[in-house]
């Protein structure tokens, strides 16, 4: 039996949450990229994926985007900046900043 947990997009889709790379808000859509490159537009919100993913290993850095803290390289604390798995640059905000660091470890702490 496979205890992978998944995510249902728009009633037609259902994804890995461990195949998510990221979520990006596009106006009142988002974009969900995977981790092989591949990526699905919803017609949800980033808010509704958010509460969703809230206690899985998913973080909100900023207004405009929700990670996968497990595919997550490096942390630069100097300039509040996440690199993920693609070499993309994520900024954190500063008020997320306390809650980013109590997740982190959390999830470091799990694995």
């Amino acid at each position: 039996m496979n205890n992978e947990l998944l995510l249902t997009i728009d009633r037609h889709l259902t994804i890995k949450y461990s195949e998510i790379l990221m979520l990006k808000a596009c106006i009142n859509y988002t974009n969900i990229l995977m981790e092989d490159g591949r990526s699905v537009l919803s017609s949800r919100t980033l808010r509704t994926f958010e509460q969703r993913l809230f206690n899985q290993s998913f973080f909100r850095p900023n207004r405009s985007v929700i990670i996968n803290l497990n595919y997550m390289v490096s942390y630069q604390k100097e300039v509040a900046t996440i690199r993920m798995g693609n070499n993309e640059s994520i900024i954190i905000s500063r008020r997320r900043i306390k809650g980013f660091l109590k997740k982190s470890r959390t999830i470091n702490d799990e694995h």
